[in-house]
């Protein structure tokens, strides 16, 4: 786990779908790094069509043996702003439980969790509704897993937040310092 005042100051602010970029600005602020970008040149950075859009479905996997193209560019990201980092993101087995492992920053990219103080749900996601796919979901840094639930950096919300229940990532991007 991340020192929580670390994240807690480390926090930045999420503006339209720029959740993945505001969680792994936070994790690398946490971590040490200095001069970060704003969050709308990191989202272009980071892959995103747009400024403050989230990076395309298909940058967090990638094909065995080879890196997923969000990792090289959080790792450029991070050493333009004098941290050293190594990334590794990639999907979630279905029932797999999601912790971070001690000094890691870990992106959890949800389908299903904490909407807001006692609201779960999905972000306008749906499984269903092909449409959806490119709107829902949300991304939070997990800082720890306390029984059943988690506590997260969430860039829609200032400050630790406490889940009761864990959500439903569907891919994470692990950040430790190399």
């Amino acid at each position: 786990m991340l020192p929580p005042d670390a994240l807690v100051q480390a926090w930045v602010r999420n503006r339209g779908a720029a959740c993945t970029t505001a969680s792994i600005l936070a994790g690398l602020g946490a971590l040490g790094a200095r001069g970060l970008p704003d969050l709308e040149a990191a989202t272009l950075a980071l892959g995103a069509a747009v400024p403050c859009g989230a990076p395309a479905l298909m940058d967090y996997v990638s094909l065995p043996g080879r890196r997923a193209p969000l990792d090289v560019r959080v790792e450029a990201l991070a050493a333009r702003a004098g941290l050293a980092v190594r990334c590794r993101s990639g999907l979630v087995a279905l029932g797999w439980r999601v912790r971070p492992a001690p000094g890691e920053a870990l992106v959890a990219n949800l389908a299903w969790g904490q909407e807001a103080p006692g609201v779960r749900g999905a972000w306008g996601w749906h499984p269903l509704r092909p449409a959806t796919y490119s709107t829902g979901g949300h991304s939070v840094v997990l800082a720890a897993v306390e029984g059943r639930g988690w506590v997260v950096l969430d860039p829609n919300h200032r400050g630790l937040q406490r889940w009761p229940r864990r959500g439903l990532a569907v891919t994470t991007t692990r950040i430790r310092v190399a």
